[in-house]
């Protein structure tokens, strides 16, 4: 057994150099898995390598998404950081991304971003009433969202529509533009590579969403790299 197990260590051993090499060599392509976007959108100031997802808390992919992508963070070197941003194309859309900055702002984010998942894609809340083609926050269910996790309700609402959280909101929407958002999820590494399961070389493959975060692995190296 033993005298078998040598070669065959040598063996896998050498496929995965063959794979990293084919990894280095352009396995992964600008203009097919991964767009390089015009102008690089600055990014924080502690030297990491930023990581945005881009998602919506209505969207079924963002909710699948989400386990695989937080799996991947744990497992991310201490030199990437993840960055969520709400996308906004619609005014509901609006409303869910104030959830997302009123539970940061009141530091609960890990305990309520699940629960907003869950409840609007398992029991189909959307948080805010229609007039028309309007869409305003409905103040009692996001109250009684915070209460039922342990969050303030009340501040909750009254942080809805603050200064602090329109300019959230404002800030938001111009990177989501700079990032060329065309979809949710997506992921956009360093301020200059953005991923979408829209792109050519996700066609066809039924892995769309671990191939993402493969991409951004890739990326993540490529950035390491050129910065030296």
């Amino acid at each position: 057994m033993r005298a078998v197990a040598a070669p065959l260590t040598l063996i896998f051993t050498l496929l995965l150099s063959l794979t990293a090499c084919a990894q280095d060599n352009g396995q992964f392509k600008a203009g097919q898995h991964y767009q390089v976007l015009p102008q690089a959108v600055p990014q924080g100031d502690d030297g990491k390598i930023e990581v945005t997802e881009l998602f919506w808390y209505g969207c079924g992919h963002c909710y699948h998404f989400e386990p695989m992508l937080n799996k991947w963070e744990a497992e991310t070197p201490a030199d990437v950081e993840l960055v969520k941003i709400p996308a906004i194309w619609q005014p509901v859309m609006e409303v869910h991304a104030r959830l997302y900055y009123v539970a940061d702002a009141m530091g609960v984010l890990d305990k309520m971003h699940q629960p907003v998942f869950n409840a609007i894609n398992n029991q189909r809340k959307m948080f805010a009433n229609r007039d028309g083609r309007e869409w305003n926050p409905d103040m009692d269910a996001i109250k009684a969202l915070f209460n039922e996790h342990g969050a303030d309700g009340e501040k909750a609402v009254k942080l809805m529509n603050s200064f602090a959280i329109n300019s959230k909101v404002k800030q938001g929407m111009a990177n989501q533009r700079a990032y060329q958002l065309a979809g949710t999820p997506e992921m956009v590494v360093a301020g200059k590579y953005r991923i979408s399961t829209s792109l050519p070389g996700f066609k066809g493959k039924s892995d769309g969403q671990q191939l993402m975060l493969d991409v951004a692995d890739y990326l993540i190296e490529k950035e390491r790299a050129d910065r030296g």
